[in-house]
């Protein structure tokens, strides 16, 4: 299914509505650039009370930390997934902080993405790195690890095609679901052979910030009409946002498919080698109870430190 990265309540709108009318569950995450922006408290509450009145299943992950401090706050803040961006590291230093990540996450009823190899672009710079099957095998047998972001040959913010036959063999040797970056850019054909290849999730950012901008541009050039100007603007910004967030859920074969994937991806924390206890199956995975098996951020800093 698409993850799409948002960093307003436009963004968020837009994509969870999108999700509403293709009946699919839906990620939306959120990374540093987003939390520098919009503030983490801000986006998370806002996300979870989208979620909390959408009909499909919407399951929050965060995207990119920036800072290790940043997983800790999303584990408190009852994230469905989070990620450890581990993929510049050498491969001991990678697998020995996933498999710390992956037990604070895990005690904390989430589930936890790692990284190997790197996808370039506007977060990680410089040239993508891609990931090596040998290598991907021993980060699942050694950390713990849920899912595995991968570098098959897309790239933040490009327009790319996949490396299948690398991301077959990968696929085999690891058994665990897979994670595409730079989702925005991967060509159609090749989105469909992942999701045949064991991917279950690919992140979507820069089309909805190009479309962003794009609906800005457009909305400016409309005459005025019955409502405020700026909620003109906006509300044309959302609809811009939204079919292309109903695109991408339909490419993506995620349409009319929301309580059998969501049961999938919530049972996944039982049958990933029974690291984690099985949580209730809520129709909204982003639902708890504030303080709910989630430990504080003095624990898990303290548990990090040990």
């Amino acid at each position: 299914m698409p993850s799409f990265n948002v960093s307003n309540l436009e963004m968020a709108r837009a994509v969870i509505e999108a999700a509403e009318l293709e009946d699919a569950p839906v990620m939306v995450q959120t990374d540093f650039i987003n939390f520098n922006y919009g503030g983490m408290d801000e986006l998370s509450a806002l996300i979870r009370v989208l979620a909390e009145k959408a009909p499909v299943p919407v399951l929050m992950h965060q995207d990119h930390p920036g800072k290790d401090s940043n997983i800790f706050r999303s584990l408190r803040r009852g994230y469905y997934s989070v990620m450890y961006d581990g993929g510049h590291l050498p491969l001991a230093e990678n697998i020995a902080g996933t498999t710390r990540f992956a037990e604070m996450a895990h005690e904390s009823g989430a589930i936890l993405e790692s990284e190997i190899g790197l996808f370039g672009g506007e977060y990680q710079g410089g040239e993508a790195i891609t990931a090596a099957a040998h290598d991907t095998a021993e980060m699942v047998e050694k950390s713990g690890t849920d899912t595995l972001a991968v570098s098959v040959g897309s790239v933040h913010g490009q327009e790319t095609r996949l490396d299948l036959d690398l991301l077959s063999e990968i696929a085999k040797s690891t058994g665990i679901p897979l994670v595409l970056h730079g989702g925005s850019g991967i060509h159609p054909e090749d989105t469909k052979a992942a999701a045949m290849l064991n991917v279950y999730k690919i992140n979507i950012g820069a089309a909805l910030i190009n479309g962003f901008v794009r609906g800005l541009e457009e909305a400016a050039a409309l005459p005025p009409d019955h409502e405020p100007r700026h909620q003109q603007i906006l509300r044309h910004v959302i609809g811009r946002l939204r079919e292309i967030a109903r695109n991408r859920l339909s490419s993506f074969g995620a349409s009319s498919h929301g309580k059998r994937l969501l049961t999938k991806l919530v049972s996944a924390k039982d049958d990933f080698s029974g690291r984690v206890q099985k949580k209730e199956a809520s129709a909204i995975c982003c639902r708890r109870e504030e303080g709910e098996d989630v430990l504080s951020e003095k624990q898990l800093e303290r548990k990090n430190l040990a």
